[in-house]
């Protein structure tokens, strides 16, 4: 249940996510936290003194049964003048004989009172959190063993398996990379170095697990870093593939 302040004090924060079509913009998005009724009946209590709690919940029912009777009829309601609800087809209606049909399905919508409308426009909101849209790599695991390679080890010829997040593998310019290390110990930013793992090698592909074998043509004793790059998300193809790399290097043991 979302935490409220009687004080009128909470701050007002939305999450930014990277644009996948334009560089350097941002989505706004405002995390959903929904207030329920007894929580607006403790607000009404706490800033209105002597109020009783429980009388303003009756009417709160009350108002509510009216108003969905009246939206049963098919009536627009004006709800304490913040929005209007009101009722609408779910489809359109195919006949030859359209005065004779009965129009069935219905659902319900909202259109915003202006005043409402204009104080948003005036709001402002602090950043909480970018989110990034790349791959996150969080573990990479030897299957063989089960063990989570905190040592960096994974067998030549054998598989491994990484777990994160926007991990799925899709698109013309996706794919598995093993990134040589630098001499000063990060992953080489020359992409002809990397090493793909052939696609036909992942046996397993989703948004939180990646199973697949290592390629053949990896250096034993050799440390890399993995790569995990998607140019394709929800079918359509980036304008920029976003790739996330792991934050320690492995090390392939013969």
């Amino acid at each position: 249940m979302t935490n409220i302040d009687t004080k009128r004090e909470t701050n007002f924060a939305v999450t930014l996510t990277p644009c996948r079509f334009k560089e350097n913009t941002y989505i706004a998005h405002v995390p959903r936290r929904t207030v329920s009724t007894d929580q607006i009946l403790d607000l009404v209590s706490a800033h209105n003194q002597g109020i009783d709690r429980y009388q303003v919940g009756h009417a709160m029912a009350l108002l509510k049964k009216e108003i969905l009777e009246q939206a049963e009829l098919g009536f627009s309601v004006d709800i304490l003048e913040i929005c209007k609800l009101y009722i609408a087809p779910i489809s359109s209606v195919q006949s030859l004989t359209p005065e004779s049909e009965s129009v069935t399905g219905f659902e319900a919508r909202f259109s915003v009172n202006e005043r409402l409308r204009e104080r948003l426009k005036g709001m402002t909101a602090t950043v909480t959190a970018v989110t990034d849209s790349s791959p996150q790599i969080s573990q990479i695991e030897n299957p063989m063993t089960k063990m989570e390679t905190d040592n960096g080890l994974l067998k030549a010829t054998f598989s491994a398996r990484i777990l994160g997040k926007k991990l799925k593998v899709a698109g013309d310019l996706g794919g598995i990379f093993f990134v040589p290390l630098l001499d000063d110990g990060n992953p080489s930013k020359n992409e002809d170095d990397w090493i793909k793992v052939p696609d036909s090698f992942i046996t397993r592909n989703t948004d939180k697990t990646l199973e697949f074998h290592l390629p053949r043509n990896i250096t034993a004793n050799t440390r890399y870093y993995i790569a995990v790059r998607a140019s394709e998300r929800n079918g359509t193809e980036l304008k920029n593939p976003v790739t996330g790399i792991s934050k320690i290097p492995v090390l392939i043991q013969e």
